[in-house]
């Protein structure tokens, strides 16, 4: 009897056995003999189905073009999006870690791996919540998972060496090429890349700055105001308010960017004993920009324009260096260290004008130039040492997490102003220059027991000590006429200080598995000390909380593919130094800010309720999710607008934060020949309070995002992909009624992959972006149109000719909705342009 697998059609699953017995043979026909057929199964794996928790997509059902990467891949599976920065989300939630086959790929940044391995290496992509490794060891699920894609590669991957070698050249010195070899071989693996354009193209995402300080917001909430405005200038950092108002509904890539990038990545599990994890990435990156924004304020008691046009240069390069080391020492003992080292260097250059006008424009009230440089460096390294231990008794383990931290940052700023203040015949310059330096370190501990109280369930102790410690400074000199020198010292925009946070978490948690249904519910006590010392400024900040924050995760599995999940979690936030400091930020002469020593901590409920379920004989998914947010004593900004028109801006709790979101999406096949169309749409609601002028008012906003991909395959040398989405956006405000607002965008696409005979493949693609609604000269529509040619050059060239945004009409154009105002944005972007490439196949495998 033998086993047979064969696909007869991407929707179509037989299984069958064949058996055929020995007939009699003719005597005269000697050389036939009797043989038995033996059984055969014919069968073939759904696009989609549901493995427990995981979500398993198969890649032979979703076709891609001719040298795709796993990016080209992920924007054709169902449930997922990646957005025009290579953003991935996936059933509603961020991706926030890439494997591959289990391990990771150049550390913690999932671009590196979607955006530069081939998609002709994956067989299998898989969605999953990922627990952190100190959850996974205690086998206790409390919701606090990290949105996770597994790329699992193709049997024959992992017995050789593949990848891609290219260079490619265009008019006006255009120009694209890079190496990406990748050796896999059992559990080792080895790749090596290299890569360098000037169209606009990165691959790769957040530096490793940025997951330091997530992980540890005292860290970032201690940094001076200067320093973070530089990290935010740094590629792939984004620093945005937890305001739900500050929403960018429409951004694609802005600037002219000239990119290089590289590193080595090695991982190998020589056993279960010891696992090694190792990463080294460099980048750098420069681009320029022209940029207009067009800013109005709709206030209670006024209501004005701001304008500002400029330009900037910025140039980053980073370093950065990943490890694990993960070593079972015996039955009941094991240690992991990950440590990480991260350097950048960032400079910028800038210059802009401004001015505010009235609303209808007529009269000038305020107007400036300001040239800025910067220099910024910061070295930083962190690292988690786990060390896990397992009784005897079943359920009953004890792990300790050590995770300290460093940062090391130094920042120059030069700031040449000028401002005329026309209904007050005013004038004020600053020629300053801003010398900060910090150097910031905490040490976070998280010690867990568990014990195993009855068969379903199970009791969790947890404590957390977490102390962070800053020495700062800052100081301010102006420009000396005499000797032509910045030696005079600004004792108004200059600070030491130092700032101490401690936090102590006790968590009581119990946790079940009864039959369908998991939970974990448990309560902490927070206990917090904030403090900061200035003998500089001469003031000392103080602050104790004591909080109690409950959780609830709860997760019912109807089926093997219909599941219902239920998260609730609460969470305390401190302020940051920046925000309580008394000292005036004048990076920006028309909008100065000031902190508030008087701020409290503020404390977020979110409540999460998500629906799954896969069908594996129709071929539908299905992904329902509510998410509801509340924020008590949320830091908001309260504006004063002083006579020449000038804003002074300070940090002060306010409760009525409210936010939901619901989204809902179902994929389904139609027409046959494994064409499927995915519908979706997310609904949102953002409510927050306003301060102006002492007046209060309270804004609130709706969205409506429906979305459809449509993907069509009519014959196996064609394929057809439509998709859209059309966001509509209404704003409302409580006291200022002439300050709503309703303005749609529109996103829709349309490509064509065929095969050609002569070894050869078209591309075309239509991406259309309409606005409506905003300022009239942001109204508008813009369609790119790009076309590709790829020719077979034998088995391991290829040739490639492609012309991008061949209408030449591509522009960038944004709207922020912010505390009071809404800002329309257009930024200068790549044009039209031409490139001929040559791409060398690597590929050797063992048979």
């Amino acid at each position: 009897m033998r086993n047979f697998t064969a696909i007869l059609s991407p929707f179509l699953a037989l299984s069958a056995q064949l058996t055929a017995q020995t007939k009699p043979v003719p005597p005269a026909d000697t050389s036939i003999r009797s043989k038995t057929l033996k059984e055969v199964v014919v069968e073939s794996r759904p696009p989609v189905r549901m493995k427990g928790d995981t979500v398993e997509y198969n890649a032979a059902h979703f076709k891609t073009k001719e040298n795709a990467v796993v990016e080209d891949l992920l924007k054709k599976l169902p449930g997922m999006k990646v957005d025009q920065g290579g953003n991935i989300t996936a059933q509603g939630e961020t991706v926030g870690k890439i494997l591959v086959d289990g391990k990771e790929f150049f550390g913690n940044d999932p671009a590196i791996a979607t955006k530069n391995l081939p998609a002709d290496m994956v067989d299998k992509i898989q969605v999953l919540d990922k627990m952190s490794d100190q959850e996974e060891f205690t086998g206790i699920d409390d919701g606090n998972k990290t949105k996770t894609i597994n790329i699992v590669t193709k049997k024959d991957r992992k017995k050789g060496y593949f990848g891609n070698l290219s260079a490619g050249i265009g008019p006006d010195g255009k120009y694209e090429g890079g190496v990406n070899v990748n050796s896999f071989s059992g559990e080792q693996q080895f790749s090596v890349l290299f890569k360098a354009n000037n169209v606009n193209k990165s691959g790769f995402s957040a530096s490793e700055l940025v997951r330091m300080l997530g992980a540890n917001p005292e860290l970032f909430n201690s940094l001076p105001p200067s320093a973070i405005a530089e990290l935010s200038k740094m590629k792939g950092i984004h620093i945005s308010s937890d305001d739900p108002a500050e929403k960018v509904q429409l951004a694609r890539p802005t600037g002219l960017n000239n990119t290089q990038y590289g590193g080595v990545n090695y991982n190998n599990d020589w056993s279960d004993k010891l696992k090694l994890r190792s990463s080294y990435f460099y980048n750098r990156f420069t681009s320029a920009n022209n940029y207009t924004y067009d800013r109005h304020y709709q206030l209670p008691d006024t209501a004005y324009n701001y304008l500002q046009q400029g330009r900037s240069l910025q140039e980053n390069n980073n370093h950065r260096v990943n490890g694990s080391f993960d070593v079972k020492l015996d039955k009941y003992n094991s240690i992991k260290i990950s440590p990480v080292f991260n350097s950048n260097t960032a400079d910028l250059g800038s210059s802009r004008s401004y001015r505010s006008t009235s609303a209808d424009g007529k009269e000038l009230l305020n107007e400036g130039t300001q040239q800025l440089n910067t220099h910024t460096t910061n070295n930083s390294i962190s690292g988690d040492i786990l060390y896990r231990h397992r009784f005897q008794k079943p359920g009953r383990t004890l792990s300790l997490t050590v995770t300290p931290q460093y940062l090391k940052l130094n920042n120059n700023s030069l700031n040449i102003s000028h401002n005329h203040y026309l209904n007050l015949h005013q004038e004020d310059s600053i020629n300053q220059q801003i010398t900060g330096h910090s150097d910031s370190y905490s040490l976070n501990n998280n010690l867990v027991y568990t014990e195993q109280l009855s068969r379903h369930t199970a009791l969790r102790l947890t404590e957390q000590f977490n102390i962070t410690k800053g020495d700062y400074e800052q100081i301010a000199l102006n420009y000396n006429h005499a000797d032509g020198d910045y030696n005079v010292a600004d004792s108004r925009y200059s600070d030491i200080y130092d700032n101490t946070i401690t936090r102590n978490v006790a968590d009581v948690s119990i946790a079940g598995n009864y039959k369908n249904l998991t939970y974990t519910a448990g309560l902490s006590l927070e206990n917090s000390i904030q403090q900061a010392h200035s003998d500089y400024r001469n003031y000392q900040l103080k602050d104790h909380y004591n909080t109690l924050l409950p959780h609830l995760y709860a997760r019912y599995r109807f089926s093997r593919s219909k599941q219902l999940m239920l998260r609730y979690s609460s969470q305390a936030s401190l302020p940051g130094i920046n925000q309580l400091r008394p000292i005036e930020d004048i990076s920006d002469p028309l909008y100065i800010r000031k902190g508030n020593t008087d701020l409290q901590q503020a404390v977020n409920h979110t409540l999460t309720i998500g629906f799954l379920t896969n069908n594996m004989y129709r071929r539908t998914f299905s992904n329902v999710q509510l998410r509801l947010s509340a924020i008590r004593q949320q830091f908001t900004d309260a504006y004063t607008i002083d006579s020449t028109g000038r804003q002074l801006i300070a940090p002060i709790n306010a409760n009525g934060y409210y936010n939901g979101s619901l989204h809902g999406e179902h994929s389904f096949p139609v027409i046959g020949n494994g064409s499927s169309l995915t519908l979706g749409t997310e609904v949102g609601y953002n409510q927050y309070p306003s301060y102006f002028n002492a007046i209060s008012d309270m804004i609130r906003q709706w969205t409506i995002t429906p979305d459809f991909d449509f993907s069509y395959y009519p014959i196996n040398a064609l394929v057809i992909n439509l998709k859209g989405n059309a966001t509509w956006n209404n704003r409302s405000s409580e006291v200022n009624k002439t300050a709503g607002q309703q303005y749609w965008f529109f996103n829709y696409s349309l490509d064509f992959l065929a095969s050609l005979p002569w070894k050869m493949n078209a591309e075309a693609g239509l991406d259309c972006y309409t606005t409506t609604g905003l300022n009239q000269s942001f109204n508008n529509t813009v369609s790119l149109l790009n076309l590709a040619l790829t020719k077979d050059i034998g088995k391991t060239y290829a040739l490639r000719l492609e012309a991008r945004d061949l209408l030449n009409q591509n522009n960038s154009y944004s709207r922020i909705t912010r505390n009071g105002y809404i800002e329309d944005r257009q930024n200068i972007v790549l044009g039209r342009y031409y490139m001929l490439s040559l791409i060398c196949k690597i590929k050797k495998f063992k048979k």
